[in-house]
């Protein structure tokens, strides 16, 4: 017989065990996983309207599969919206850096705006050094380009591939959602009926809440993006090409929180620098200004109360989670941390809270 120390080193190491090893699969099923949780959020978004169109008499298979065309209706709007602006903003840079040899005049001038701008470095006297050292970076960054343009068309096609696998999943899940929710239930056990029961209604409530608070979210820093830009272009002469297409990326970047503004400078710069006008500096603090304002509102404002209430977490715990996520899965660990970590929240407050008023 196990003493009780014993016993509990043998329940701690297959604890221990299990969480290695579910850590493994994690790593190991990223993308499978990944497809999975995306499958469930966009089931979370569509349900009600899939409920509200069966409540009309409307069979369920028939409801989701409306529901559904109208989304791949809404995407391929989007894209063939999207696309061509896309495709003229990134020729227009390609052909830019293209020709920003260092030999050339071009570079030569981005320097020497810098040389106005900035009255206590001599640019100009030391021209030859300063294209010295950039002939390697600028070398070294179109080959990264043609590297990230590549990685960027396999992208969008495993993209597409898993978009369509998302959605084929999603229509599932709508389908036969009843079934679903009845099958997992059958797995727990009786005196935990009302408990499972419960708790499956609030997390897909948190999740609800959440994403309608994390889109509302988005459109903020994408309506705030578009009209700063907007006002650099109409009153500082800013000339920022593209400038719509800048905020609604930035705000389809703040899915992730924080990192909507960051995005947005990054697109509103490049052009800015390759085209070297003769105010660039200004134009560039005057941008990261925009993008800080941009980044405060969706702080202070947005974030805390939109985001942060549907997951009832503070922003604080929210940046934690972030880091967290994003150290553990990279970018889509950020994406995923606060939705699971809400989720967490909820499943350990419910089985505190209401496990004993389940038992027998």
């Amino acid at each position: 017989m196990m003493t009780k120390n014993q016993k509990f080193i043998v329940k701690l190491l297959a604890y221990l065990a299990g969480i290695f090893v579910l850590f493994f699969l994690i790593t190991k099923l990223t993308s499978l996983i990944l497809i999975i949780v995306l499958s469930i959020l966009l089931f979370t978004m569509l349900d009600p309207s899939v409920d509200k169109l069966e409540r009309y008499n409307i069979p369920r298979s028939l409801s989701t599969a409306i529901v559904i065309l109208s989304v791949f209706l809404f995407i391929g709007i989007t894209i063939s919206g999207l696309t061509p602006l896309i495709q003229d903003a990134g020729t227009t840079i390609v052909e830019k850096i293209k020709t920003n040899d260092p030999n050339e005049n071009n570079i030569e001038n981005i320097i020497l705006s810098f040389d106005k701008n900035i009255p206590f470095y001599d640019f100009s006297a030391n021209m030859p050094e300063i294209l010295e050292k950039l002939n390697p970076i600028l070398t070294s960054a179109k080959s990264k380009l043609a590297k990230t343009a590549l990685n960027v068309g396999k992208s969008i096609i495993n993209l597409a591939a898993n978009l369509f696998v998302i959605i084929f999943i999603t229509f599932f899940f709508l389908k036969d959602e009843r079934q679903l929710k009845k099958g997992l239930i059958n797995l727990i056990p009786n005196k935990y009926f009302e408990l499972s029961l419960s708790l499956m209604y609030k997390i897909q409530k948190q999740l609800a809440s959440y994403l309608k608070g994390q889109f509302l979210a988005a459109t903020s820093v994408g309506v705030l993006s578009t009209l700063g830009l907007f006002i650099l272009n109409t009153f500082f002469d800013a000339n920022i090409p593209y400038f719509v297409l800048i905020g609604v990326l930035a705000g389809l970047a703040n899915l992730i929180p924080y990192v909507g503004p960051a995005v947005g400078i990054v697109f509103a710069i490049t052009p800015v620098i390759f085209m070297g006008s003769e105010n660039m500096l200004f134009i560039i603090i005057l941008i990261i200004i925009t993008f800080s304002i941009v980044q405060m509102i969706d702080n202070v404002l947005v974030s805390p109360i939109v985001v942060g209430k549907s997951v009832d977490m503070h922003p604080l715990a929210v940046f934690i989670v972030l880091i967290i996520g994003g150290s553990l899965l990279g970018m889509a660990g950020m994406l995923f941390a606060v939705p699971t970590a809400g989720i967490i929240k909820v499943t350990i407050s419910e089985i505190i809270t209401n496990a004993s008023k389940y038992k027998d």
